[in-house]
């Protein structure tokens, strides 16, 4: 493999790159970060400001009033208070504009219309604060926003005014108003240059550190490219020399080197794996014809040799072609992979397609029985209900017929076996199977003394209708068998993963044997005196078809009942497109 000389110098001059990209990138966030920060500062320390003015001019107000009221002043006395208290209302608003640090002082009535207005330098009412504000200080209490009056920058506050200032809206016109609209607005706007000045050498003073920082790592940037230049060409031969050797080590192929007489001049960790050597035994100097292996298949097309193989117990596959390293010196190359793994699935496709052929033989052999089996059951119903007072024929024609029953039971799991039912997976509902289960075998577990217990973490699962009611079927009639006759517990579980649904089905029987176990899946396996093994083997076809799956728990591990637990798995629906 060769790497291109461009790419591998652009590497190290990209690394820097990003590396300078970083630094400056860095150095922006912190300053920019740094500098709001500080913003935020100034802003919390002028709506303070703002705060305590506004608190401090609704207090006089008030306490104005107050002393315009006076004890004893009551009844048509109070109409005269707002007329004298609005001209001591604007020198106090005059004296606190004078001081320089508000530009702007107003009082608004519910109407939102001005009722005192003072300016820095004027008492004309030229600047207008936005309408959305005193929605905002109704619904919040107070609201604050920068403007700019006069060409200089200041930081609007307002806030509600105390319930004593609608006198002067009016004494009586305030109560043609809602509750809700019967407020007063005292506004007023901090002079922000003084506050804004030390923040501004600050911003100015942080965008320099931060060119100075980007400059020497532009200088930090030029040296490194200088540097990579220089050592590129130096390391690029170590490079790749590790590369290869990685390439070669992980790589799960082994790759064996020959020279013309067949000795190994080089092999990868794989090839001493697969060969089965020693740790401690190098495969360089061995002879490769010395190596024994049983040839099973071999071909040629052109220059390369294609050999299966089966070596200690393993099958291999050797691709053998030529190389050469230069004009005049050819080497061989072999590859070495593992088929072990690929023989074992084409051996299970092989025993799937016999067991299908066995199907279809199957099928024909139980439609087959079916006819005549339907004739010999008639006649041993006839011959039951003509010999039941007769003994012992009439017993005999019962177990006839019970024998016949027990036939077509195992004709019909035979042909669902040797052809499923095409499935039609849609939502269902848990709990609406599980209740048709439990009606379905009330009187079975009535009988037996025994209760089902559910516990539904989800509530739906995607499956064929008839296919899950089968399968649950199935399931709770072999745990109906194996729990005791009284005290009989079988619990049914539903959860769901991001992957679909379990449904777990326990019992407290006896529990299900290891070498039982592994073979419940299988076909016409059975530990029963009247089973016909078909039962489980119905309900792992069926979860195939879901392309689900179907496992049987090891019960100590896993059973909450110490009895049999068969998990059922439903996979979520595949999205379209």
């Amino acid at each position: 493999m060769e790497l291109s000389s461009k790419k591998s110098n652009k590497l190290p001059l990209a690394l820097a790159l990003l590396a300078l990209v970083l630094l400056g990138a860095g150095s922006l966030y912190l300053t920019w970060h740094n500098l709001r920060q500080m913003h935020q500062t100034v802003f919390e320390h002028m709506l303070l400001s703002a705060r305590s003015i506004s608190r401090g001019l609704d207090i006089q107000l008030v306490e104005g009033a107050r002393r315009m009221r006076g004890p004893g002043m009551q009844g048509r006395n109070t109409r005269r208070m707002p007329a004298n208290l609005v001209p001591e209302a604007r020198e106090l608003f005059k004296e606190m504009v004078a001081q320089g640090d508000l530009l702007f002082i107003a009082l608004y009535g519910p109407d939102r219309k001005p009722l005192l207005v003072v300016e820095q330098g004027k008492e004309i009412n030229k600047f207008s604060p936005p309408l959305r504000m005193f929605d905002i200080i109704r619904n919040m209490r107070e609201s604050s926003t920068p403007v700019v009056i006069n060409g200089q920058a200041a930081l609007l506050y307002g806030t509600i005014g105390q319930p004593a200032l609608l006198k002067i809206y009016g004494n009586t016109k305030h109560r043609f108003l809602p509750p809700q609209e019967r407020e007063t607005y005292l506004l007023l706007a901090l002079n922000a240059e003084k506050h804004l000045h030390q923040f501004k050498q600050y911003r100015r003073a942080a965008l320099l550190q931060t060119g100075y920082i980007f400059l020497a790592g532009l200088v930090l940037w030029l040296l490194a490219v200088a540097y990579f230049q220089r050592r590129e060409q130096g390391k690029k031969l170590g490079r790749l020399e590790r590369f290869q050797a990685n390439l070669l080590d992980n790589m799960p192929d082994g790759l064996l080197t020959l020279s013309p007489d067949g000795t190994i001049l080089a092999a990868n960790g794989s090839a001493h794996k697969l060969l089965d050597t020693s740790a401690d035994k190098a495969l360089a100097g061995m002879n490769w014809n010395n190596f024994s292996y049983e040839s099973l298949q071999e071909f040629k097309r052109g220059n390369v040799i294609w050999i299966h193989a089966k070596l200690s117990g393993k099958n291999l596959e050797f691709i053998i072609f030529p190389y050469f390293e230069s004009k005049d010196e050819e080497r061989t190359m072999i590859i070495i992979r593992d088929r072990t793994d690929i023989s074992g699935l084409e051996e299970d496709l092989y025993e799937a397609r016999r067991l299908a052929s066995i199907g279809s033989l199957a099928a024909g052999v139980a439609h087959e029985i079916r006819n005549p089996l339907s004739s010999l059951r008639g006649f041993a119903q006839l011959f039951a209900e003509k010999f039941k007072d007769e003994q012992p024929y009439g017993t005999y024609a019962t177990t006839m017929l019970e024998e016949a029953d027990r036939l077509n039971r195992v004709v019909t799991d035979l042909l669902y076996l040797s052809k499923p039912h095409e499935l039609d997976p849609v939502t269902l509902e848990l709990s609406d199977l599980l209740e048709s289960m439990q009606t379905l075998m009330g009187f079975d577990l009535e009988h037996k003394g025994a209760v089902i217990e559910t516990e539904l973490k989800t509530t739906q699962v995607y499956a064929d209708s008839d296919g899950i009611r089968q399968v649950l079927l199935n399931l709770l009639v072999n745990s109906l068998d194996a729990i005791p006759e009284q005290g009989g517990k079988i619990s049914i579980t539903a959860e769901s993963d991001e992957h679909g649904v379990w449904i777990s089905i326990c019992d407290n029987g006896p529990g299900m044997p290891d070498d039982i176990r592994k073979h419940a899946l299988e076909p016409f396996f059975t530990d029963k005196p009247k089973g016909t093994g078909l039962g489980l083997a119905i309900v792992n076809t069926i979860m195939r078809g879901h392309n689900g799956r179907v496992s049987i728990s090891d019960p100590a591990a896993t059973d909450p009942l110490n009895g049999t637990c068969v998990k059922l798995f439903f996979p979520n629906p595949r999205s379209e497109g």
